[in-house]
């Protein structure tokens, strides 16, 4: 494949990405395990609901940058290799910020995660690989 072709790939792999991070982060992240038998603490958790709360806005903010370093824009004084290890890192943080949500509030024992958990933690694999291609693409494969 040429470079625009990874390029391409790079771009696309990326918006799908932030595609799943936003519908991951609207939905919910938490629900209460199938089968518990016993009392559901009355506790309310950021996630636990449809709608951005808690850590989705950073995450949203995290998808923003990793689109601007694949995307086929100029950014002054911000190399093409620079802009790719940026959106590496942006989607590593959103598939950190969910790791980092799911352990905080595992200790309940009563909460598993949701369909918006695995989304958005998805997305955030699909945005750092398509920094990741992005950044091939631009070492100079041909």
């Amino acid at each position: 494949m040429t470079r625009r072709r990874w390029s391409l790939a790079a771009l696309l792999i990326a918006v799908a990405g932030a595609g799943m991070v936003t519908v991951g982060t609207w939905l919910p992240w938490l629900t209460v395990r199938p089968g518990h038998d016993g009392p559901v603490p009355a506790i309310y958790l950021p996630g636990m609901n449809a709608g951005f709360a808690g850590l989705d806005w950073v995450a949203l903010g995290a998808t923003a940058v990793a689109l601007v370093g694949v995307a086929p824009v100029s950014v002054p004084r911000v190399g093409e290799t620079r802009r790719a290890l940026v959106a590496i890192l942006a989607g590593g943080l959103v598939a950190t910020l969910t790791i980092v949500y799911l352990l905080s509030n595992a200790s309940f024992g009563v909460f598993v995660p949701d369909a918006g958990f695995y989304l958005t933690a998805l997305g955030g694999v699909h945005l750092s690989v398509g920094g990741a291609l992005h950044l091939y693409a631009v070492a100079g494969v041909d």
